[in-house]
C-alpha cells in the first residue's frame, strides 16, 4: 500500500538544479502543487508551480516557504568535494536549518538527497546495500552522512518521516566505464523520489538510488521494499569492460581530490 500524494503540495529545495529540474517535470502531474525553492528563480513555470526564492542560511525564509505544504524534497547543497568549512555551513547547517523550518512549519514528511559516495571507499566490486556501514570517500560524503544523522534524529525526536536517496552518478546518459555499475538515469531519479513520497511508514529509510544496472554494486532489494524498481541499464546503452579493481569512488578516493580543494589554515 503507498501513500497518495495526488492532492499534495511539496516543496523541493534547490529546485533549480539538474535532479530538481528533472523532478520538476515528473513530479508535476501526480501532485497537487510544487513549490520551487532556490536562491535563483526556476526557468519555465508550469501551472501548479510557485517559486520561492529562499536561502538554506535563513531559517526564517525556508519556514515562509514550506507553509502549507505537505513534505519537502531537499536538494539543495554544495554538490560536490569543496572546503570542509562550506561543505558544513551549507550541507550540515543548511539541512538543520531545512528540518527546523520544516518542524515548525508542521512538515514532517522529508525526502533527504544523500549520495552513493557514503559508501565509495568500498572495493570496486564489493555489493553493498542500504544497511552497509558508511565509509565516506571524502568531506563531501561525510557532510551527507552528517545529513542523514539529522534526519535520523528528527525522526526519532520530532516524529518526522525520512527517506534519505543514496544518489548514484545522477547523468542522461553513462559515459565512462564506473557508470555501468553506479549509474542513475534521470527516468530512474524520477522513480525513487516517487517511492520516497509514497512510501508507507512513518519512520526513517535508506534507498540506494541506482538505475537496475546489469553490473551494478548495489544490493537494490531493500529499494524494491520501498516501492522503488528501477528499469534502465547503463550497459544498453555503454559498452565497455566495467570496473573491477580500486575503489567504488574511482579517482574520488585519492587523497589529493580532498586535499587540493581545502583552504590552508
Amino acid at each position: 500500500m503507498t501513500r497518495d500524494i495526488s492532492r499534495e503540495i511539496w516543496a523541493i529545495t534547490g529546485a533549480s538544479g539538474r535532479i530538481g529540474t528533472t523532478l520538476r517535470e515528473g513530479l508535476l502531474p501526480l501532485v497537487a502543487g510544487l513549490i520551487l525553492i532556490d536562491t535563483v528563480e526556476p526557468a519555465d513555470l508550469k501551472l501548479g508551480e510557485r517559486a520561492v526564492i529562499a536561502d538554506l542560511a535563513d531559517p526564517h525564509e525556508l519556514r515562509h516557504a514550506l507553509q502549507g505544504t505537505d513534505g519537502v524534497i531537499h536538494l539543495a547543497a554544495i554538490p560536490d568535494e569543496a572546503d570542509f568549512n562550506d561543505l558544513v555551513s551549507v550541507n550540515v547547517i543548511g539541512t538543520w536549518h531545512l528540518l527546523e523550518a520544516a518542524r515548525t512549519a508542521q512538515v514532517s514528511r522529508v525526502v533527504y538527497a544523500s549520495t552513493g559516495r557514503t559508501l565509495g571507499m568500498y572495493d570496486a566490486g564489493d555489493t553493498v546495500s542500504s544497511d552497509s556501514p558508511v565509509r565516506p570517500d571524502g568531506l563531501y560524503a561525510v557532510s551527507k552522512v552528517a545529513g542523514e544523522a539529522l534526519c535520523q534524529l528528527y525522526v526519532d525526536k520530532f516524529g518526522f518521516t525520512a527517506t534519505c536517496l543514496r544518489i548514484g552518478a545522477f547523468k542522461s546518459q553513462p559515459v565512462e566505464a564506473r557508470d555501468l555499475s553506479v549509474w542513475l538515469s534521470p527516468a530512474d531519479a524520477v522513480r525513487a523520489f516517487i517511492a520516497a513520497m509514497t512510501r508507507d511508514g512513518d519512520d526513517f529509510a535508506v534507498l540506494l538510488a541506482y538505475s537496475n544496472n546489469a553490473h551494478s554494486w548495489a544490493d537494490l532489494s531493500s529499494g524494491h521494499a520501498l516501492g522503488y524498481f528501477p528499469e534502465d541499464d547503463a550497459s544498453a546503452l555503454f559498452h565497455t569492460e566495467p570496473v573491477a579493481v580500486g575503489k567504488q569512488a574511482g579517482v574520488m578516493a585519492e587523497p589529493a581530490f580532498t586535499l587540493d580543494r581545502q583552504r590552508p589554515f
